[in-house]
């Protein structure tokens, strides 16, 4: 599937009233991916939308509606999920998880090759999710970088099971006349005669370990058509042989031979399906940790079709050895010497000329028999002459000399053997005739004639020999019986139980049992940190002594530093959490000063602290600061209203007015007269500037006590001021008065009267 970003219709719609398509993500042989948003649960998830036309197509729609049911089956943490699935504008779709991210073929264009233990690391989720697949009967059928997703916590995924299916479903594997699949990862079977299960996955998985351990694809082609030819028609090289090519390290054996195992064209010689390769992969992982290097034995697990075509049956008990001579009987008894092959007179044998026979054609070939027989054309069975005689003496090793015994042929030693000199085999007519004749002879065993032929028949040394061959018979007995035991049951041992002990009492609980142990950590919600979670093989699993017991300890649960969210509106403050992976838990409202309305003004964990991830974080946003309560201003000077607004946060908008019942400079009246105002609201203030102006009267020339009357009834206060204190004469009359008379006045006013 590849990555387009281009516009498209479908981009803006939403399908079933529900998922919002974004943004086109990736565009396939059979759909097309997009980005969409959940309006119901409000989550960002992927919708893989069947091509237009496609929609028509009964067998691609019930091949997208089987994906779909096939993969919600699945519930494996390496999968990606399917949540919904459905029909818009008669095109099918289907709703999954989103995973943010890279693919794995980003991944592989960056950095590859990898290390073997990195290259691991990263199929094996791969594996642990087609194995859950083939458990549940599936088949994912296009196995590939692209479509393995890595998030951005290293987490993998398989995505599009576009062309997993039941196993028991009818194979049909071509869509229009096009082979589904990825031709670089195409199993050569699916090419040959379209039938896919279980092992063409671990074909193409083995050709995406092989690309991440060689950073190259095993075979490339102008055109399509090559690559597959390349699949059906040659073997895939261990990744050494092209590291060694491109000058880079090679990697140990073991892991050749299972990249080699994988990759087989035979698929009856592959693992079986994805758990078989799973236990076949974990194995390589620990033995990579131990710091194994190249170990045939290991490699034998990891690839036992190879060992076993490859294995030299020398000296093995089911070997089944033909001698076959070359000339006819009568040829042969006519060229018989005088003497047997190892040099010794045989009793009873012919003598004749020496002449010179072949050597006799040797055939080595497996059976199921753990007897040897040894034929030749001239009739006589060895075995069959064994069967008739049980007192018969050991068959000779017919045209062989003690020096070069009986033992399984090759091609080479078969030449040699047709080359060499003469040999002078023991007659089968002389041998069958002197067992007629006499079935109680002492005959000599070709080969192995008694060095002291006196003590055959003495009945001592008969005695001895019996002793010794009872009590060689029990030591053999015994030897067999350890071995067996050995082999069956005493190498092994059960795993132990070191879930939740700490690293050194699991150490000791695997050295009491005779394994050794290795451990690895990572995060778990339930066990306590430094205690081990889980082991591999499972407590009670059957181990060979010496094994590893791989042991994951506990770091606890996983956290994530707390990110600074104070200062903050809502919306940033919850974009911040979720960017650390943390998640917002309650939010409340509260007065502040500090912080305007709608900002963050509080958070439940500090900037900076490790937060679990499967906590929350209470936030408080500001309501701004808190009302305050309006005083009473009336009746108090203009200075002292505003002094108490101002230490209260609010602010006086004063004006004045005339009034004759309130003295000038004090509050006639406010707005508002009492409530609560915010900090910073205004209150409005009105101060008395006293009566309306009235004119001054003119009281000149009047008596004192006249122009005080005069004075005093219109409203002003009189102040006398004698205009020559010190005369001798006073008339007792207002001389002028300021202001003058005309003047306006406010009443209450002081006008000043000048007597003489």
């Amino acid at each position: 599937m590849t990555r387009d970003s281009t516009s498209d219709p479908l981009v803006g719609d939403v399908l079933a009233g529900r998922y919002e398509i974004v943004r086109k993500l990736a565009r396939g042989g059979m759909a097309t991916v997009y980005r969409a948003r959940d309006r119901r649960l409000g989550r960002v998830v992927a919708v893989k939308v069947m091509h237009e036309g496609l929609g028509d197509d009964a067998d691609f729609a019930r091949k997208f509606d089987r994906e779909a049911r096939a993969v919600a089956r699945l519930s494996d943490p390496h999968v990606v999920g399917v949540f919904d699935q459905g029909r818009d504008h008669g095109r099918p779709y289907i709703v999954m998880e989103f995973v943010e991210g890279c693919t794995l073929r980003n991944l592989i264009t960056r950095e590859a090759p990898f290390s073997p233990a990195r290259a691991l690391e990263l199929i094996e989720p791969v594996v642990a999710a087609l194995a859950a697949a083939h458990e549940s009967g599936l088949v994912h059928r296009d196995v590939k970088p692209e479509n393995v997703l890595i998030g951005p916590h290293g987490q993998v995924k398989v995505a599009d099971f576009g062309l997993a299916r039941a196993v028991t479903a009818q194979t049909v594997t071509a869509a229009h006349g096009l082979v589904i699949g990825t031709v670089s990862y195409l199993p050569p079977e699916l090419v040959t005669n379209g039938h896919a299960d279980a092992r063409s996955d671990i074909y193409s998985t083995g050709v995406v370990l092989y690309e991440l351990l060689t950073g190259e694809k095993p075979y490339a082609g102008d055109t399509p058509i090559q690559v597959a030819y390349a699949h059906v028609n040659k073997a895939v090289p261990p990744p050494s042989v092209t590291l060694r090519r491109t000058n880079h390290a090679p990697v140990p054996d073991y892991i050749d031979a299972l990249t080699v195992a994988c990759t087989r064209r035979e698929p009856d010689q592959r693992p079986r399906d994805g758990i078989d390769l799973l236990a076949r992969l974990r194995r390589a992982r620990m033995a990579l940790a131990a710091g194994v290097g190249n170990d045939p034995s290991l490699s034998a697990i990891m690839n036992p079709a190879a060992f076993r075509s490859s294995q030299v049956w020398s000296g093995s008990p089911t070997a089944r050895v033909d001698v076959v001579h070359t000339e006819p009987v009568a040829t042969r008894q006519a060229a018989l010497p005088a003497q047997h092959m190892a040099g010794q007179q045989l009793a009873g044998a012919a003598t004749g000329p020496a002449a010179t026979v072949p050597a006799p054609r040797l055939t080595a070939t497996m059976g199921a028999s753990t007897t040897s027989s040894v034929t030749n054309s001239g009739g006589i069975d060895v075995l069959a002459a064994r069967q008739a005689s049980p007192s018969a003496p050991p068959t000779p090793r017919t045209a062989r000399s003690t020096a070069d015994p009986v033992r399984p042929m090759t091609a080479g030693w078969r030449a040699m053997s047709a080359g060499s000199g003469p040999r002078t085999p023991v007659s089968p007519v002389d041998f069958r005739a002197r067992l007629a004749a006499d079935p109680d002879a002492q005959l000599p065993r070709s080969g192995r004639t008694p060095r002291f032929p006196e003590l055959v028949n003495d009945p001592v040394h008969r005695r001895r020999r019996g002793i010794v061959a009872t009590v060689l018979v029990i030591l053999i007995a015994l030897g067999v019986g350890c071995l067996s035991w050995w082999l069956a049951s005493g190498r092994y041992v059960s795993a132990p139980a070191v879930i939740g002990m700490n690293r050194t009492v699991a150490q000791g609980a695997a050295q009491k049992v005779g394994v050794t142990i290795s451990f690895s950590e990572d995060y778990d919600d339930a066990v306590p940190a430094g205690d081990v979670v889980r082991t591999t093989p499972e407590a009670g699993s059957r181990m060979v002594r010496k094994d590893e017991l791989h042991a994951v300890i506990s770091q606890g649960p996983q956290s994530y530093p707390m990110p600074t969210v104070v200062g903050l509106d809502k919306d940033a403050a919850t974009r911040a959490l979720a960017d650390a992976h943390l998640r917002v838990g309650t939010i409340r409202q509260d007065y502040d000063a500090d912080h305007a309305e709608g900002i963050v003004s509080g958070a439940s964990a500090s900037p900076g602290s490790q937060v679990r991830h499967d906590a929350t974080v209470d936030l408080t946003v500001s309501k701004g600061p808190a009302p305050v309560k309006v005083p009473g201003l009336s009746g108090k000077t203009r200075e002292d209203a505003t002094a108490a607004l101002d230490a209260l946060g609010l602010k006086a908008d004063v004006s004045t007015q005339h009034s004759d019942a309130v003295a000038s400079g004090s509050v006639i009246s406010q707005d508002p007269a009492d409530g609560e105002l915010r900090p910073g609201d205004t209150v409005k203030v009105v101060v008395s500037d006293g009566g309306a102006p009235t004119d001054v009267p003119d009281v000149r020339v009047r008596s004192t006590a006249d122009a005080h009357k005069v004075l005093e009834a219109a409203g002003f206060h009189v102040d006398e001021v004698m205009v020559d204190p010190d005369a001798r004469i006073r008339l007792g009359r207002v001389q002028r008065t300021d202001p003058d008379p005309g003047s306006k006045l406010p009443k209450g006013a002081t006008v000043k009267i000048f007597i003489i």
